[in-house]
């Protein structure tokens, strides 16, 4: 019969893993970005005709209410984010503190 190893794997710590989401997420950013200079490259007159659009668009929509809306959702839900990040680092500082028992 073979011995089952009790070893656990190093557990990764959160702060790897949001700079790996970050990374990503960059990245993403970065080829989007890039992405559509091409587009506006290639065709510009398009670009400003969707630009101007969007200019339109954005004097008519109620900007200002969307961004204090925005804010209000932030400023609720920032506490309970900051609550389960502290749960999380004392979560890993307890898994690294019984390893090393």
């Amino acid at each position: 019969m073979n011995e089952v190893s009790n070893h656990q794997a190093a557990p990764i710590p959160i702060e790897e893993m949001v700079n790996d989401s970050l990374c990503h997420v960059r990245d993403g950013i970065q080829r989007r970005y890039q992405k559509c200079e091409n587009q506006i490259r290639k065709s510009p007159t398009t670009s400003v005709i969707g630009a101007v659009a969007v200019g339109y668009l954005l004097h008519r929509l109620p900007v200002r209410a969307i961004l204090v809306t925005q804010v209000r959702i932030l400023s609720a839900l920032t506490p309970p984010a900051l609550v389960l990040f502290g749960a999380a680092k004392l979560y890993d500082y307890l898994q690294r503190r019984e390893m090393s028992q």
